[in-house]
């Protein structure tokens, strides 16, 4: 697949969607008794088991639902998105390991790094399942990139989007 939408389809569609998903989970506290950190010091308590199992899971079958629906053929569909998916929490997890070292709270910005932050808190999700999926092979690095650059923009604007939506309380 060299084409731009086949990838789109596959990487961003369903992560979007889950994603959504995943906000609503916390906003309405679903799957409460998963609301466990994974490591709290390391990574404060916004990181828990519940996104480490929804996000994958619900990616899945996300991909599952998109490939079927945009007749993508696809070899071990719900692999790969749940490994897509596993890229997404796992990739965020460096970010939060670094704030917390840096004494920054869960949640919080910080007052002297602050666009370097909110830069990394919107592109290594997408860096993270990009990479993944290169690695998988089923891009080049050229389409790697576009696909990192779309990714971590659509990151952006969705983000705006759930926040006026109050749906994420913050960007």
């Amino acid at each position: 697949m060299t084409e731009l939408l086949p990838h789109l389809l596959i990487v961003m569609v369903p992560l979007v969607l889950t994603n959504v998903l995943h906000m609503l989970v916390v906003k309405y506290n679903l799957w409460s008794g998963l609301t466990l950190p994974i490591h709290e010091k390391s990574f404060g308590k916004n990181k828990t088991w519940r996104g480490f199992l929804f996000v994958p899971i619900a990616n899945a079958f996300m991909l599952g639902l998109v490939s079927l629906l945009a007749d993508l053929k696809i070899e071990y569909v719900f692999l790969l998105g749940g490994a897509l998916g596993i890229a997404y929490v796992v990739s965020e997890l460096p970010n939060s390991f670094i704030k917390r070292r840096l004494g920054i709270l869960p949640g919080m910005k910080s007052e002297t790094r602050g666009a370097l932050f909110m830069l990394m808190d919107k592109t290594d999700s997408a860096f993270g399942v990009t990479f993944t999926y290169f690695l998988l092979g089923y891009v080049d690095v050229r389409m790697a990139f576009l696909l990192f650059a779309i990714n971590s923009l659509t990151h952006v604007l969705v983000s705006l989007f759930l926040v006026t939506l109050k749906i994420k309380t913050s960007f």
